[in-house]
């Protein structure tokens, strides 16, 4: 819980320093320091959110279910995590489709599985050689289902562990608790989807993710 806090605390300690310079120019501009203000606060709740979101679903409490944009969720996240992948160099590109549905689930917690589906790439690709690519893609799918996914094009799944992964404390990186991933799929699962993993060709990997796009709250 503690790594996934720390990416809107980062984000708001950033946003408070861009207000400090705005504020100490020789003339200050209030319009661009407000504006960075408003995304200090926009983040610190974003934590609160995520902390509590969290504590709902270890005590299997009742989530805030709401008509969902699947595509606005992957944009906010990928203006989230743009910092992190301009520091390792890492192209995104999302490949949304167009007139989805919405999706009836909890905004926060979906941003999450997003949020650890992308750090995961981030963290395979940020020590490799080579072109980095990272991208998410939302397009329709059989049965009613969205289908959202996340490709890296460097690194691959481990040999015989696309089962593992999803297994609580397993993790082939030593800074990482194990947890992410089996916490995606537990809210992945909440929502009437599925979450799993696959190779990417010829490299690479892919995380794949359904949700109902009927708009029904799974009972």
């Amino acid at each position: 819980m503690a790594h996934e806090v720390k990416q809107p605390i980062a984000a708001a300690v950033t946003d408070a320093n861009t207000c400090m310079r705005w504020l100490t120019r020789d003339c200050p501009d209030l319009l661009e320091a407000r504006a960075a203000a408003m995304r200090v606060v926009k983040d610190a709740t974003r934590a609160s959110e995520i902390i509590s979101r969290i504590r709902l679903l270890f005590n299997k409490g009742t989530s805030e279910r709401e008509l969902v944009n699947v595509n606005e969720v992957i944009g906010e996240m990928i203006v989230l995590m743009r910092s992190e992948a301009i520091r390792y160099n890492i192209a995104v590109r999302k490949e949304p489709a167009a007139d989805l549905p919405q999706v009836m689930g909890d905004r926060v917690q979906l941003q999450q599985v997003l949020m650890n589906l992308m750090v995961n790439a981030i963290d395979a690709m940020k020590d490799v050689d080579g072109a980095r690519e990272l991208v998410i893609r939302s397009q329709r799918a059989e049965n009613e289902q969205l289908l959202v996914t996340v490709s890296d094009i460097v690194v691959g799944l481990p040999p015989q562990q696309e089962h593992q992964i999803f297994d609580a404390f397993f993790t082939t990186m030593t800074h990482r608790s194990g947890m992410g991933l089996r916490i995606s799929r537990s809210i992945v699962e909440s929502h009437g989807g599925r979450l799993w993993a696959a190779a990417n060709s010829p490299r690479g990997a892919n995380f794949y993710f359904t949700l109902p796009g009927n708009a029904q709250v799974p009972q």
